[in-house]
């Protein structure tokens, strides 16, 4: 299993371009990657006009059959004519489960949804994406500081999680993890929560060392059906 997380930074304002080439492209014509589609969405949070897509692939070689099967596309011609003038920049790494269960609810450890077989989720949501960068060996340390400090036993730590991460191309020694909430009220309480949770607190302080930088993003899910999966419309 290997997951992509690529990100297209538009230009200023261009965002609902973008949405509105998605919903005249029509059904079909990205179906090979979107059958590995986890979700995407518009960052709510730091960058403006920024789009990140998540996908669930099999392989290396599953991701390069399926991706650039459909770019000589006659039928996506005009599609592609209009999406790439609005794309200043794009970045794409790929991603490994955690090799914690708790971690994985998802995807992973034997767990391994994907669109057809439905939507997990009903109603709105927002998502929050989580970056912790670390120096050489902090994956590792991540892990193991979870089991440590028993946070495989605190609700708080595990509330809303849709899954953590590790870098394996891209920027490296990276972990990421997402959580999924109902509204913003409830992603602020959450925060509340870990901010005075000891276990948490501890957890954080034991990878201080370890840490580079931290990064959290806001992210809302496409209002465009096929791109949103994860949640039903």
């Amino acid at each position: 299993m290997l997951i992509e997380h690529r990100v297209y930074n538009l230009h200023l304002g261009a965002e609902e371009l973008f949405w509105e080439a998605q919903r005249e492209r029509g059904e079909q014509g990205l179906q090979p990657i979107f059958e590995r589609l986890l979700g995407v969405f518009a960052s709510r949070s730091g960058p403006t006009d920024q789009i990140v897509s998540l996908y669930r692939y099999d392989s290396f070689e599953d991701w390069h059959s399926r991706l650039y099967g459909i770019y000589g596309q006659a039928r996506l011609q005009p599609y592609f004519r209009v999406i790439r003038p609005l794309i200043a920049s794009q970045q794409s790494k790929f991603l490994l489960p955690a090799p914690l269960p708790e971690l994985t609810p998802h995807w992973g450890n034997s767990r391994d949804w994907l669109p057809g077989e439905g939507p997990l989720f009903d109603g709105q949501a927002l998502v929050e994406q989580t970056t912790l960068s670390f120096s050489a060996g902090g994956v590792p340390a991540c892990w193991e500081a979870f089991r440590r400090h028993a946070l495989d036993d605190d609700p708080v730590a595990l509330e809303g999680m849709l899954g953590a991460f590790a870098s394996i191309v891209g920027s490296l020694n990276e972990v990421l993890i997402l959580r999924r909430f109902s509204c913003l009220a409830a992603l602020q309480e959450h925060r509340r929560q870990r901010h005075q949770s000891a276990a948490w607190t501890s957890f954080l302080r034991s990878l201080a060392p370890l840490t580079i930088a931290s990064d959290v993003r806001l992210l809302e899910p496409s209002q465009v059906a096929d791109m949103s999966p994860l949640f039903a419309r």
